[in-house]
């Protein structure tokens, strides 16, 4: 039996309706886990780079770190070694001319008697100047391919003969460029100049850092390897 109804007292609160239970699916939804076990990355935070070919050390322009993540792994030195070879042997075109000649003028010296004094008459002239002048020619010929190949074609387009073949490219250390004939030959000139003693310049890159020669520091260049075309 009910009790009868109070006009003094409250009414009673409404019943409340029976909420879906979502939660637990909405904060598994919220907080899914990582399937690889990391937790995930800010969407501010960059991604550090990293370096296909392998090189350590801080990758600041110039360094072999900054060269190898920008524009290629850089070249080692069995492989500069055999292009350089290459290039020297392309230059020894100019040594036919050059034997030639030196046996034409042995041909045209005069002959000498028992006292070793020459024998008016018995030289030939003509042939001894044909032989001085395959000389010259073979000289400015050595010369000229050398310009030719190591200066204005390495320079302008980072390869010479050698280069090309062992693909490999000269490039400026910080913009990846060819770096020019005018800077090319000063390479050249300063590589020369100390090779002399015991080929120091060159040498120089077996213990660098970066894989440079003396030349190339003073120039700013390095050589990288490209594919072979």
């Amino acid at each position: 039996m009910s009790e009868p109804f109070d006009p003094n007292q409250p009414p009673p609160p409404p019943p409340q309706a029976a909420q879906p239970q979502t939660q637990p699916h909405q904060g598994a939804s919220a907080q899914q886990a990582n399937p690889y076990g990391g937790a995930a990355a800010s969407p501010y935070q960059s991604a550090p780079q990293v370096n296909p070919y392998g090189g350590g050390g801080q990758a600041f322009p110039g360094s072999k770190a900054y060269v190898e993540q920008h524009f290629g792994p850089v070249a080692g030195f069995g492989t500069r070694a055999l292009a350089l070879i290459i290039d020297s042997l392309l230059s020894l075109i100019g040594l036919i001319p050059i034997i030639i000649g030196a046996v034409l003028l042995v041909m045209a010296a005069p002959d000498t008697d028992e006292l070793g004094y020459t024998i008016d008459g018995t030289g030939d002239g003509g042939l001894a100047a044909t032989g001085g002048i395959l000389l010259f020619l073979g000289v400015v010929l050595m010369i000229g391919i050398q310009i030719w190949n190591r200066i204005f074609k390495m320079g302008r387009t980072g390869q010479s003969v050698g280069k090309k073949v062992m693909g490999l490219k000269l490039i400026h250390e910080s913009t990846g460029q060819p770096i020019g004939a005018l800077q090319s030959f000063l390479r050249e000139l300063l590589g020369g100049l100390v090779n002399q003693i015991f080929y120091l310049s060159y040498l120089w890159m077996l213990w660098d850092d970066n894989k440079q020669t003396l030349a190339d520091k003073v120039v700013h260049s390095t050589v990288i390897e490209v594919p072979k075309s």
